[in-house]
């Protein structure tokens, strides 16, 4: 299976689509662990994807929001492996150096949250 080759604007759309998924799952993640024990371990998780959806959102340009608009999926896990593949469409350039650290966020988040 070979990879597509995205052009620049098309990978800045991607990263900004990652980004957007690990934000709206971080805020799903938060709502949830606000439902359980102030000790569960979702707290962290959601923490963990905060700060990974910080990481892909600071490579945004200014003209993309990294925000919004709102997935449809309520799942969080099912909002990271869709952020994941995305992942694997990003060519490795520098146009997209510190972009290694996004993707093994998210591959650490994954695996945290037992995919």
């Amino acid at each position: 299976m070979t990879t597509p080759t995205l052009s620049p604007h098309d990978t800045q759309e991607t990263i900004a689509a990652i980004a957007r998924l690990m934000h709206h799952a971080a805020d799903r993640t938060a709502r949830q662990a606000a439902t359980k024990s102030p000790r569960s371990e979702l707290h962290v998780l959601g923490l963990g994807m905060h700060v990974a959806a910080a990481e892909a959102a600071m490579l945004v340009p200014a003209d993309l929001d990294p925000y919004w608009p709102q997935p449809t999926q309520a799942d969080p896990l099912e909002l990271l492996r869709i952020a994941e593949r995305l992942a694997r469409t990003v060519p490795v350039n520098d146009e997209t150096a510190g972009f290694s650290q996004v993707v093994v966020s998210l591959t650490d988040l994954l695996r945290e949250a037992g995919s």
